[in-house]
């Protein structure tokens, strides 16, 4: 299965709005896409996050895939497990799900849950889910103050197990940060830290249509 896995230093960076746009940008190519959310928590009812890719690759089926978790409590999935809600259950049983779902694409833009480290059970993390699925990693972070430290820990994060973050994305996502000065400078000291891994810098997002250029850039930087 070729494609990426998009994770991020934490909840509401706009992770899914890269997916989407990512998902779009593949289409645009002309290639056939399977954007999957594979875990989503938050479902009352519809898995919002899951159609928004689905849609954005043309099949909306693959939102309410038999064999994905889906869990209304806005909560970590183990948390959930640990208040009696559903578990995860096999972590290899869905990652074979996601790549039977993914079989006949050409590329597979597969979604994470929150961050790096949000617990998926009780030995596990996302961290570890994206270690089994081996796809291209992308990590998606806040441009504002304390990006340096969450995506220095993020990355070192995937690295301990041997994952490689092919691409970072800066994403602008709060305009109570427009007077943020760390946002001119984030890149360049990120850049130093981790000098093989690109970044790319988004403008104020609101949309997946804000970031059609940012997702054209990472398709040139994946390959895809």
């Amino acid at each position: 299965m070729k494609g990426a896995f998009i994770t991020a230093t934490g909840t509401g960076v706009g992770k899914t709005w890269l997916a989407a746009a990512l998902a779009s940008a593949c289409v645009q190519r002309g290639k056939h896409v399977a954007a999957i959310k594979p875990m989503e928590t938050g479902v009352d009812p519809d898995p919002v996050d899951a159609l928004a890719l689905a849609r954005a690759c043309g099949d909306e089926s693959l939102a309410n895939a038999t064999g994905l978790y889906r869990a209304k409590e806005p909560l970590a999935p183990y948390a959930i497990e640990k208040r009696g809600g559903p578990s995860v259950g096999s972590l290899r049983g869905l990652a074979k799900r996601v790549r039977e779902l993914a079989s006949e694409a050409d590329y597979a833009i597969v979604e994470g849950v929150g961050g790096v480290l949000v617990p998926l059970d009780r030995e596990h993390t996302v961290a570890d889910f994206a270690a089994l699925l081996d796809l291209q990693t992308v990590l998606v972070a806040r441009n504002a103050l304390g990006v340096l430290s969450y995506t220095l820990t993020a990355v070192e994060a995937l690295r301990k197990r041997k994952i490689s973050v092919r691409a970072i994305v800066l994403n602008h996502v709060d305009r109570s940060y427009k007077d943020d000065l760390s946002r001119s400078s984030n890149a360049d000291v990120l850049a130093d830290y981790i000098p093989r891994i690109p970044i790319l810098r988004a403008p104020r997002v609101q949309s997946p249509a804000d970031l059609v250029d940012t997702a054209s850039l990472l398709l040139n930087t994946l390959k895809i």
